[in-house]
């Protein structure tokens, strides 16, 4: 039982305080940072930044909070023997089962958390009982320990801190060293080297650790994690009391009460959002409890964080709201019982930009969504043949289709559902690969695998070229790109950055804050239109249907848009996306989102209020935290808000109104009503900072990257494209994809992200010659004919 808790001890002592691995020295100046932040008032020093991924250099010695010297034998010795005591004695803690099955039944309600997790994405039983009774013993050790004056004492914590500013200390060099300590046993898994393609799963794209990026494994942070015992209760305020209702923040600072129009983008289109949110779905999903908190069951239950509905909030109140249901997120069960490290979650699929929400990222899935020869599964249209197929329809699940007879879509992400511009998104993909898998039909003697195979290759390349040559330049300034290597090459040039010293899984502050930014940008209603721009052509409507009304954003997991062909169907859908903007990523919402999100029926929330809880929930340090992490001015006070980041006044003012200190405010909010970087890009210099950390490491880290150079010592010289392929590749355009894979759009904006009048033709946009794959690549620096091909029609 005590087995790992007394390893991890021994190892307390000899932990060096600088990562196993870093990227490198983003920020100049790093070292002066650190001295500022050590000056800080004590109460915020908790937030202090661990090594991040992007390297910050070595701590100088007076800031190294005075470690443990390895050569204190007896000091450790005392420790350890203590630390041992406690977990065998009054912290093994007998916590109280669940029966999750039990939970689930006794709920009045739907179970809302199925809509977002689907049915399967839930913690085990056995997984939670036994984690929980883990977690509590962890909690117990730690505090016992740090609350003894002796502990402090062995580890020369300074004794003019306030006590409580000690037990933190305390916590965080026991943590931090104990937290570097490696698993005993890693689950071995095979791989096989000389592997062209990737797994569904994510494991083996690092051949050193296979499991890097892979289902299942933890989110990744930048900074520690902030809990309120430093193990796993909700984040608190640096005054040691809980933080501010989150949705009194929501209907304070952001919302309509607190003078919040929701101004257009200037340069987004709404496409901008669903593919935001399509890419999210490429890389992150966290994993349910399954916990029944409805009340009163949720006074009860700590793991159930409902959100009580404020005194004065009539929004939600005058129509009987007085909670927004709520549970904690699903969390790791350690390697072995009372192991001291933080609460951490599950990313339940690939990390990878790897199209897993085109193709599932479980073999389970994955066959599920494939059809013969290589093809995806498909719907036939219900109004004949002249319209492209739909999405095959969802066998299982917790989609409330309207009508039996137009059944909710399938596809390799379960939130697919959730708005038909999404849903729209996910079938352009489908009809892509199936569009290529179909040339390479009729053109090979390749079987079904190695046709489905080199078509996933192609499509999760397409999303990688239009991620980083689309969408992250209208995000990021060109300084920060440059910075962090996220500009896409040119012609036939490789890329060699690739370092399997890197996990590219995804980071809590990216999953949790920093890209839920698209939540902004969600206008209440979804418009469309016909090719001409008020009438569709369609024999059987008649004229009185020929207008083609806007579907309100409000009116979630609803299918029927999508099957209704006479109002135009994925076509007007994708029309309104693209004629439309996006609203401006600036902190203020739709109030689809923050005062009509339904997530099941009799569900009625405020996504807003949500994301912020969430941080709660996972621990993710304030947003002046991540200001210091990034190098950016530091804000000590509210005033600074104004002087340093260039705040509104009437922000802070709303601010200040429901957080204590500046120091307690969520990174989503200060990412969110930061101004956006002076240096260009639509978003703040905090949440650029992250962003570019997350998709740096998701290029760097990724041995299947579609620019990678072959490197046999690397060993992506099975994996790598030729330059051919390469420099098709990299003719990848959104709108072009679009054309290719719609029923009648024939002129488009060149860039379908961003707001144009202009429209060219589809024959002008470039077009991947998909003979670069079926012919030997030409030696010399010529490439293939962009010709128009038979064989590219419409399948």
């Amino acid at each position: 039982m005590t087995r790992r808790l007394l390893v991890s001890l021994v190892f307390l002592l000899a932990i060096d305080l600088v990562s196993a691995y870093v990227i490198e020295d983003t920020y100049s100046g790093a070292e002066e940072v650190l001295d500022a932040i050590s000056n800080l008032e004590d109460v915020q020093e908790r937030n202090l930044p661990k090594e991040p991924l992007v390297h910050i250099p070595r701590l100088k010695e007076k800031h190294k909070d005075s470690f443990l010297e390895v050569s204190q034998e007896d000091a450790f010795q005392t420790i350890k023997a203590r630390a041992i005591e406690l977990a065998e004695n009054e912290c093994n803690i007998t916590v109280k089962e669940r029966n999750l099955k039990k939970e689930r039944e006794s709920a009045l309600r739907p179970y809302y958390q199925a809509y977002q997790h689907g049915s399967k994405n839930f913690m085990a039983e056995e997984e939670y009982n036994t984690a929980a009774k883990s977690e509590k013993c962890s909690a117990c050790v730690l505090n016992t320990l740090c609350n003894e004056t002796k502990i402090r004492q062995l580890l020369n914590i300074d004794p003019s801190l306030s006590e409580s500013a000690q037990v933190r200390r305390c916590k965080r060099i026991i943590l931090r060293r104990a937290m570097r300590i490696m698993p005993e046993e890693e689950e071995s898994i095979e791989c096989d080297e000389d592997a062209k393609y990737r797994s569904i799963n994510g494991t083996c794209n690092n051949l050193k650790n296979p499991e890097f990026g892979s289902i299942n494994t933890k989110f990744e942070r930048l900074i520690p994690a902030d809990y309120g015992d430093c193990i796993s209760t909700l984040r608190e305020s640096v005054t040691g009391h809980p933080l501010p209702n989150t949705r009194e923040v929501s209907f304070k600072v952001h919302g309509s009460n607190a003078d919040g129009l929701n101004p257009n983008s200037r340069v987004l289109s709404h496409l901008a959002m669903n593919f935001g949110q399509f890419m999210d779905h490429d890389l992150s999903l966290a994993e349910a409890q399954g916990v029944n908190c409805e009340p009163p069951e949720d006074e009860e239950e700590e793991e159930c964080i409902n959100i009580h509905i404020p005194k004065g909030d009539k929004t939600f109140l005058d129509r009987e709201i007085t909670f927004i249901e709520m549970e904690r997120e699903a969390f790791i069960k350690p390697d072995s019982f009372c192991q001291l490290e933080v609460r951490e979650h599950p990313n339940t699929i690939t990390a990878y930009i790897d199209a897993s929400n085109v193709y599932g990222s479980t073999d389970e899935i994955a066959e599920l969504l494939r059809d013969a020869d290589g093809l995806l599964e498909v719907m036939k249209h219900p109004h004949g043949c002249q319209f492209k197929s739909l999405l095959p329809a969802q066998v299982e699940g917790f989609c409330p289709t309207r009508n039996f007879f137009e059944p909710c879509f399938f596809s390799g992400d379960i939130r697919n559902n959730e708005n038909p511009g999404l849903n729209s998104v996910h079938t352009i993909f489908v009809r892509e690969h199936n569009r290529i898998a179909t040339f390479f039909i009729k053109n090979t003697d390749w079987d079904p695998e190695k046709i489905y195979q080199e078509t996933r290759r192609i499509v999760g390349a397409e999303l990688q070229v239009i991620t980083y040559g689309e969408f992250l330049p209208l995000l990021l300034s060109e300084h920060t790109r440059k910075e962090f290597d996220l500009v896409l090459l040119e012609g036939e040039e490789y890329f060699t950055g690739y370092n399997k010293e890197v996990n590219a899984q995804i980071l809590t502050a990216f999953a949790v804050a920093a890209y839920r930014f698209g939540h902004s940008l969600v206008q209440e209603l979804f418009n469309r239109f016909s090719q001409d721009g008020f009438e569709h052509k369609c024999s059987k409507c008649s004229k009185d249907k020929l207008q083609l009304q806007p579907i309100p954003v409000l009116d979630f997991n609803n299918p029927a848009p999508l099957y209704d062909a006479c109002k135009g169907g994925v076509d007007a859908i994708l029309r309104g996306l693209l004629k439309d903007p996006a609203a401006k990523a600036d902190g203020r919402f739709s109030t689809s989102v923050q005062e009509n999100l339904s997530r099941g029926e009799g569900d009625t929330s405020d996504l807003i209020a949500i994301n912020l809880r969430r941080g709660h929930d996972r621990g993710l340090p304030s947003y002046t935290s991540f200001r210091r992490f990034c190098g950016l001015p530091l804000v000590r006070r509210f005033s600074d808000l104004v002087t340093v980041a260039n705040f509104d006044e009437k922000v802070v003012a709303r601010l200040q109104e429901v957080y204590k200190r500046v120091g307690d405010i969520d990174l989503f909010t200060g990412g969110m009503l930061e101004p956006s970087d002076p240096k260009g890009g639509e978003l703040s210099a905090t949440f650029q900072c992250i962003l570019a950390n997350q998709f740096k490491r998701t290029k760097i880290g990724d041995r299947f990257w579609h620019e990678n150079a072959p490197n046999a010592t690397l060993n992506t010289d099975k994996t790598a494209l030729n330059r051919c392929q390469l420099k098709e590749i990299r003719k990848t355009r959104f709108s072009r994809i679009i054309c290719d894979n719609s029923d009648d759009i024939t002129s488009i904006q060149k860039d379908a992200l961003m707001q144009s009048s202009v429209r060219c033709s589809c024959d002008e946009l470039p077009k991947i010659n998909l003979k670069a794959w079926t012919t030997d690549c030409p030696s010399s620096d010529s490439v293939y004919s962009d010709e128009p091909e038979d064989t590219h029609d419409e399948f």
